[in-house]
C-alpha cells in the first residue's frame, strides 16, 4: 500500500529526515512515533504528497488517500456540518440517504450531535479534531494519514472514534503519527518509534 524508499528531507539547510525507508501493507495500522518537533509533520506532508520538496520516492497504491491533519482546518464562516460535508462536493461525492446514515452515525460517535450548527469558535478544540476526523472519513478513503489527530481529545472520546472507525472501514491502511505510546495502544498493528535525530531510523514494535 506505502512504500517509502530514501526520504531525505532538509529544510534551511537542516537535515529533518535522512534516508528513511519504511513500508505499510494493506489494511495495516501503524504509528509513526517521535518527539514533538522531531519532522512528524513533515514527514506525513511528504507522505501525503502536500510537500514534494524531498529527495527519495513514495510509493502508494491507494486510489482514494485522505489526511486528517494535526491543526483541523475548519472555515470559520461555516458551522460544524457544512465543514465536515464541504469535500463531498469537491470529489462529486452524492448526498444521499446512505451517505446521510453514515454522516448521521459519525455525528453520534463523535459525540458532535446538538453541535452541527455551531461555527469552529463556538466548539472545543477537540469538537474541532472530531469534525475533521469526520470530513475525511465520510469520503470513504482506503489509507489515510493523521497527524495527531487525538491529541485534544480525552481517553473516551478517542476510543469511541478508533472503534468507529474499526467498525466502518475494517480494511482500511492507516499512518498515523504520535508522540504517544498511549494513543497506539490497542489500535495499531505496529509502531515506528524514532531511535535516531535526524529521523532517520524506526524501531519496529507491536503494541
Amino acid at each position: 500500500m506505502l512504500k517509502a524508499t530514501r526520504i531525505t528531507k532538509i529544510f534551511n539547510r537542516q537535515t529533518i529526515i535522512d534516508n528513511l525507508s519504511f513500508s505499510v501493507e494493506t489494511g495495516e495500522t501503524v504509528t509513526l512515533m517521535a518527539p514533538s518537533g522531531s519532522g512528524k509533520t513533515t514527514l506525513i506532508s511528504i507522505l501525503a504528497g502536500i510537500d514534494r520538496e524531498f529527495s527519495g520516492a513514495v510509493t502508494i497504491t491507494g486510489h482514494r488517500p485522505g489526511v486528517v491533519f494535526q491543526d483541523p482546518g475548519l472555515f470559520w464562516y461555516k458551522t460544524v456540518k457544512e465543514n465536515i460535508v464541504y469535500p463531498l462536493g469537491l470529489k462529486k461525492i452524492a448526498w444521499c440517504s446512505k451517505m446521510e446514515a453514515r454522516y448521521r452515525e459519525w455525528i453520534a460517535a463523535a459525540g458532535l450531535a446538538g453541535f452541527e450548527d455551531h461555527y469552529p469558535h463556538q466548539i472545543s478544540r477537540g469538537m474541532k479534531q472530531k469534525s475533521a476526523i469526520i470530513r475525511t472519513f465520510l469520503c470513504n478513503p482506503d489509507l489515510v494519514f493523521m497527524d495527531e489527530p487525538f491529541s485534544a481529545m480525552d481517553q473516551a472520546s478517542a476510543r469511541s472514534i478508533v472503534d468507529h472507525i474499526r467498525i466502518l472501514h475494517p480494511h482500511i491502511t492507516l499512518v498515523l503519527a504520535s508522540h504517544s505510546l498511549g494513543q497506539a495502544t490497542g489500535f495499531s498493528n505496529r509502531v515506528f518509534e524514532v531511535t535516531k535525530t535526524p529521523m532517520s531510523v524506526f524501531e519496529i514494535t507491536t503494541p
